[in-house]
């Protein structure tokens, strides 16, 4: 088998939710002699697909099950807002939509360059979204976005970036997580700070706003392992984060 049908295969497993075993077909494809699947084959581990759970607050992928809570949020103005100003509208229709979240749930980061959470309560109730954009495995590098409802559970914002901060720093053993805030979003850019991020530029009319019709200032944010497992956020994770083993991801 070449490489274009074992990959063919691999998206169709995963396509059908079989994540173990599109990760065992590409761990035999390596044994088979195809060392150039080797930088692919850690994106196929099913951990990349697990729920991520402790203490207040679980991670579960983004997937058409969650299409009602899509519209909801993308209906409620001010959270789209908050979350991304520049998130386009969504299909109207409810196929379509699903189609799309079940397509970006599926895809490896090397197809999609992104992983997208829905942020649920310790009742598994839907309350946010979480993603990580423009991932870089070259440079180990992502963008976070992150907001939650105002109906949440005290301390859920911070709770899922908390946990983020395990899974992106030690299970999939990147670098650096940057954070793109605007100004006038005071709370966000003192929340981020708080959570160990650091300003590293202010970026002069670097975006358009559609609310206000004009170009708007950004502050890029930067946040490396020794930040993310300071003093502050340990006493934050032992607070908010039950302690649990964390699993291994497999790199080979």
């Amino acid at each position: 088998m070449d490489t274009a049908a074992i990959l063919e295969k691999s998206l169709l497993l995963r396509q059908e939710r079989k994540f173990e075993l599109a990760f065992e077909h590409i761990q035999q494809a390596l044994q088979d002699g195809h060392p150039e699947l080797k930088a692919l084959a850690w994106q196929h581990n099913p951990l990349f697909w697990q729920d991520v759970s402790a203490g207040i607050c679980i991670l579960t992928r983004r997937r058409g099950e969650d299409a009602p809570f899509m519209r909801q949020l993308w209906q409620d103005t001010a959270f789209i807002y908050q979350f991304h100003r520049h998130s386009g509208a969504l299909p109207s229709s409810d196929q379509a939509l699903q189609r799309i979240l079940n397509q970006e749930m599926s895809a490896i980061i090397a197809e999609s360059h992104a992983m997208h959470w829905v942020v649920r309560d310790a009742h598994r109730q839907p309350c946010g979204l979480l993603s990580l954009c423009e991932i870089s495995p070259l440079h180990r590098r992502a963008e976070v976005l992150l907001c939650v409802l105002p109906t949440a559970p005290a301390g859920m914002a911070a709770a899922a970036m908390l946990m983020l901060y395990q899974f992106y720093f030690k299970l999939m053993k990147f670098n650096k997580l940057v954070s793109m805030v605007y100004p006038d979003n005071a709370k966000s850019l003192k929340s981020t700070m708080h959570l160990g991020f650091q300003k590293e530029s202010h970026l002069r009319q670097h975006a358009w706003d559609p609310k206000t019709q004009s170009f708007v200032d950004l502050v890029q944010l930067g946040l490396l392992k020794e930040d993310a497992f300071g003093v502050g956020n340990q006493r934050l994770m032992h607070k908010l984060l039950s302690p649990r083993p964390a699993p291994r991801l497999s790199t080979s």
